[in-house]
């Protein structure tokens, strides 16, 4: 009897099966659909730490077939496994299947940086831009392992580790959100496959142009990011990003919803400053220079870091100093071991998952 394919069931028959299948990861209790993936979050119990892991499934896209697909999905973990182990990059810990269907198991983190910027009441402006301060340290470890852009840096795929919970006696300071660079969906996706594509609000110029694309590709994200996070959800287009993009709200107009509004956007990129909260005037100049249209004429990554440290300087030295010891020590400890030597089961587990979905297409 041939096998049913696991994208032919319903939602609640994949939910079955991935409970089935994975045996001790518990109930899964919701479900999310990415540009590449779907993921699958599972409940292991109040008693089990970590109580929350996920399962990434690459999408069924009727414009590719099943097995360039799962290609697809094994370059882009083999893409994150070359970036990890460092403190601010998203990393899986196993891989297996359902049904013909591969799946990476992740640790599920529970907050993002989107759910930050819709609820800016909960964040000081040391605690905002400590969290952009750990995602340029992870972006800087990823380019020297072999990452020349990301393609799909957005707030969603910023996922957030507070660790003031799982640490006692920690000095009372806004610094411990911890970002995870996560979602390589895209990663390098201009050189492997010919793709330049992204996340529409956050794509760079030479994204719409289909030209080289460079470490400060994903700058220019990063400084729509930095205006959403400092305005309150607004794009420096000048419209609440959530009230028209992806889906818009109401009688909202349906204009951003089109690639041609955005590639006029990028192509200019004009910032409004008129948000309410005001954006303070050196920030303003920071996304200027990461705006600028062409690639050449923004900062480094490492230039965005050490300009985010000096704002947060000014504002707060101790938590300065703190952070830059953090930032330093992370640095420093990431791992320069093989995943061979790192970790032989995961080692293992992955020539196993690669050999059997790795294609030549």
């Amino acid at each position: 009897m041939e096998q049913i394919a696991f994208h032919a069931l319903d939602e609640h028959q994949k939910k079955l099966m991935l409970e089935v299948a994975l045996g001790n990861k518990g109930k899964c209790v919701s479900v999310s659909k990415g540009m590449c993936g779907e993921i699958y979050v599972f409940d292991q119990g109040e008693n089990v730490s970590p109580r929350y892991v996920c399962a990434k499934i690459p999408k069924h896209l009727t414009n590719i077939s099943i097995e360039e697909a799962n290609n697809r999905f094994v370059n882009e973990l083999k893409n994150q496994l070359s970036y990890n182990h460092q403190r601010f990059v998203h990393w899986a810990f196993d891989f297996s299947e359902v049904l013909g269907a591969p799946l990476a198991l992740f640790r599920y983190w529970g907050s993002d940086l989107e759910k930050v910027i819709r609820k800016p009441e909960l964040s000081s402006k040391v605690e905002k831009l400590s969290i952009l301060v750990y995602v340029c340290s992870g972006l800087s470890h990823c380019y020297k392992h072999g990452l020349v852009a990301h393609q799909d840096l957005k707030p969603a795929n910023i996922f957030l580790r507070n660790i003031k919970s799982e640490f006692r006696g920690l000095p009372d300071l806004d610094i411990y959100n911890m970002a995870l660079i996560a979602d390589f969906g895209l990663a390098n996706a201009s050189l492997d496959s010919s793709v330049f594509g992204g996340s529409r609000p956050y794509m760079a110029p030479e994204q719409w142009d289909e030209i080289e694309l460079s470490p400060k590709t994903d700058v220019f994200a990063l400084g729509v990011i930095l205006y959403e996070l400092m305005s309150g959800g607004f794009h420096p287009v000048g419209i609440k990003l959530s009230d028209y993009w992806p889906i818009p709200l109401g009688n909202n107009s349906k204009k951003w919803t089109k690639e041609d509004a955005w590639r006029k956007w990028a192509k200019s990129a004009s910032i409004n400053f008129e948000s309410n909260p005001p954006i303070e005037p050196e920030i303003q100049s920071l996304v200027h220079e990461m705006l600028s249209v062409d690639a050449p004429d923004r900062p480094t990554i490492d230039n965005v870091k050490n300009s985010l440290l000096d704002i947060i300087q000014s504002e707060s030295p101790e938590s300065s100093a703190q952070l830059e010891f953090l930032v330093n020590y992370f640095e420093c400890n990431a791992s320069t071991e093989t995943l061979k030597d790192r970790w032989p089961y995961l080692w293992k587990r992955w020539q196993q998952f690669q050999l059997k979905f790795e294609k030549s297409i």
